[in-house]
C-alpha cells in the first residue's frame, strides 16, 4: 500500500479572522460529531503525512502531532458509530481549528503563571519534536550495554523477557518493525501480512512470534482503552488535555477484523524508549527495579563523560566522619572542573500538567541533586584529603542530570525555589548530555564556562544553549549502539532517518 499523501495545507488550516477560545468539553462535542471508524484513521492518514521532526513549520503550525494523538483519545473514550456518516476536509479543518483555540479557565491564579503554562506545554508538546535516534540508541546503551556491569537486585537478561516477552533487543526491532510498517500504510498493521513471501526474510533477523507478541502487547480494544484511561489520576476538569492519553504505552487499536490501528504511529517508538519502559518495568518487579535503574543510569552518565577526549573522569568519593558521599561524577578538563549528579526520579503525569503542589515536587527532586555538588565543591575548595586528585585551581561548575528532560528546570522560574550559592549550575537530561559529549573537549570547555557566565544563554535548556561547531558528533556509545542492530530491515525501503527519526 503506498504511503498516505501530503494534504494541502489549504483543507486543513486556520483563518486568522474569527477566532474564538473554547473550553475542552467544547472541543470534546467536536470530536464526537464523527464516527471513530471513520475519524480514527483519517487521523492515522494525517499523522503519516507529517515528515518529522523537525517539522516543516507551515504544516506543524496547523496540524500538530500532539492534536493527532489527543483527538484519536477523545474519540475512542467519546466517541460512538450513532453519528451521521461522511468526514470531510472541512470537518478535520475544524477539529484542528478547536484544538488550536482551547482555553483553560484557571482553577487559581497560579494556573495562568508563566511556570505552570510552560511546563503543560513543554510535556504536551516537545516529546513529539525529539528524534527517536536517542531514545531508540539510549535503551541499548543504558538498558542492555550497562546490565554486566552493575550488582542488581532484579534486574538481568532474563528479567526483561518476563517484563516484555522476549528479549529486550528484539522487542527492539520488533516494534521498529511495527512502526516502519504502520508509517507505510496509513497507521495501520495486519497480522496477516506476516504470512506473504516477501516478508519471510524478515524473521530471520526478528521472530515471527516476538513481532505479533509485540503487536499484541502493543494493542487493545477500545474497552481496554477506556479502562487503562480510568485508572490513573487525571487533572482536574477543563485540563483533560494534560490527562494521560492510552496510545502513549498501546499507541494500536483492535478493530474487529483483527487489523490494528495507530492514530498517531509516531507513538509506537517511543514504547521502546527508557522513559517508557520505566513504567513497564515498576509494574513487573517493583521498587527494586527503580533502584536497579538508578544504578544503571549513574553508569551510563560515566560512560558517556569517558568518551570526552583528554577528559579525565572520577567517581564518587566517601569522605569524612560520619562517612559522606559526593557527588557522583568529577569531569577534570584543563580549564575547568564539571561535576554531574545523576538522579533517575520521573515527574509524574500531574506534574507536567502542572497540577497545584507541581513546584514543591519539582523542588524536592533537584533540591537534594544541588545540595550534594555544593557539598562536594566545597570539601574540594577546603581540599579536604579524599579529594586530592580533584584539582582545586579552576572553575567548577555543578551540573543536575535527569533521566527525563525537565525542559524550564534552568529557568528563573525553577531557580529561585532552590537555595542561593555561589557554584554555577546547570541541568541536563541524559540527552542533552548526550549531545555535549559528542562536541570537541575544547568546545565543551568554552561552551559551559560561556553558557554559566551569560545571564540569558544560562536560562535556557542546555541543549538549546550548546552551539554545534566544526568537528561535533554523536555520542560514540550511541553510534555503537545503533550499530549493535542489523539495520535497514531486510526490505532496502524500510530505513530510519538519524536525524529526524522518521520512518521513510
Amino acid at each position: 500500500m503506498a504511503p498516505a499523501r501530503r494534504p494541502s495545507i489549504k483543507s486543513v488550516s486556520t483563518t486568522e479572522a474569527g477566532r474564538r477560545s473554547v473550553r475542552f468539553d467544547e472541543f470534546r462535542q467536536v470530536v464526537r460529531r464523527h464516527r471513530p471508524s471513520e475519524l480514527l484513521p483519517a487521523l492515522a492518514t494525517l499523522a503519516c503525512s507529517i515528515e518529522g521532526p523537525p517539522y516543516d513549520y507551515e504544516y506543524v503550525r496547523y496540524m500538530q502531532p500532539w492534536a493527532i494523538a489527543l483527538m484519536a483519545r477523545e474519540s475512542v473514550l467519546w466517541g460512538n458509530e450513532h453519528r451521521e456518516k461522511g468526514l470531510t476536509p472541512e470537518d478535520l479543518r475544524v477539529l484542528i481549528n478547536t484544538h488550536n483555540n482551547i482555553y483553560e479557565e484557571p482553577r487559581r491564579p497560579e494556573d495562568m503563571s508563566a511556570h505552570s503554562i510552560l511546563t503543560r506545554i513543554a510535556y504536551e508538546q516537545f516529546p513529539y519534536q525529539e528524534s527517536m535516534f536517542e531514545e531508540l540508541t539510549r535503551t541499548h546503551a543504558l538498558l542492555i550495554d550497562g546490565l554486566p556491569h552493575i550488582d542488581g537486585e532484579v534486574l538481568d537478561e532474563a528479567a526483561w523477557g518476563k517484563i516484555l516477552g522476549a528479549p529486550l533487543p528484539q522487542v527492539v526491532g520488533a516494534t521498529f518493525f511495527l512502526h516502519v510498517a504502520a508509517e507505510q500504510n496509513q497507521g495501520w498493521f495486519d497480522p496477516a501480512w506476516l504470512d506473504r513471501d516477501d516478508i519471510q526474510q524478515i524473521f530471520d533477523v526478528w521472530p515471527r512470534q516476538v513481532i505479533l507478541e509485540r503487536a499484541r502487547r502493543l494493542s487493545s480494544s477500545f474497552e481496554e482503552f477506556r479502562a487503562a484511561y480510568d485508572a490513573v489520576q487525571k487533572p482536574a476538569r477543563g485540563y483533560e488535555r494534560y490527562a494521560f492519553n492510552p496510545l502513549t504505552s498501546r499507541p494500536f487499536l483492535r478493530w474487529a477484523d483483527g487489523r490494528l490501528l495507530a492514530p498517531q504511529p509516531r507513538l509506537i517508538l517511543r514504547t521502546v524508549s527508557p522513559g517508557n519502559l520505566y513504567y513497564e518495568g515498576i509494574q513487573t518487579l517493583g521498587e527494586p527495579f527503580t533502584r536497579d535503574l538508578g544504578r544503571l543510569t549513574e553508569r551510563y552518565v560515566g560512560e558517556q563523560l569517558r568518551t570526552i577526549d583528554g577528559g579525565g573522569v572520577h567517581g564518587e568519593v566517601v569522605y569524612g566522619k560520619p562517612e559522606r558521599k559526593s557527588t557522583d561524577w568529577f569531569l577534570v578538563l584543563p580549564s575547568v572542573v564539571v561535576m554531574f549528579e545523576v538522579k533517575s526520579a520521573r515527574f509524574g503525569l500531574l506534574d507536567r500538567a502542572a497540577d497545584p503542589g507541581f513546584e514543591d515536587r519539582i523542588k524536592a527532586l533537584l533540591e537534594k541533586a544541588v545540595g550534594q555538588l555544593r557539598r562536594s565543591s566545597a570539601a574540594i575548595e577546603d581540599r579536604v584529603p579524599e579529594f586530592s586528585h580533584i584539582p582545586g585551581d579552576r572553575p567548577r561548575i555543578g551540573v543536575v542530570v535527569t533521566s527525563e528532560p525537565y525542559y524550564l528546570a534552568n529557568t528563573p522560574m525553577v531557580r529561585s525555589l532552590l537555595p542561593e550559592g555561589d557554584l554555577p549550575l546547570l541541568t541536563a537530561s541524559l540527552r542533552e548530555l548526550e549531545h555535549l559529549v559528542g562536541l570537541p573537549t575544547a568546545a565543551i570547555e568554552e561552551q559551559l564556562l560561556e553558557i554559566v557566565q551569560d545571564p540569558e544563554r544560562s536560562t535556557w535548556s542546555l541543549g538549546t544553549a550548546l552551539k554545534d561547531v566544526e568537528g561535533s558528533g554523536r555520542s560514540p556509545l550511541l553510534q555503537h549502539a545503533w550499530d549493535s542492530y542489523p539495520w535497514p530491515l531486510p526490505d532496502e525501503d524500510s530505513t530510519i532517518d538519524h536525524d529526524s527519526g522518521g520512518a521513510r
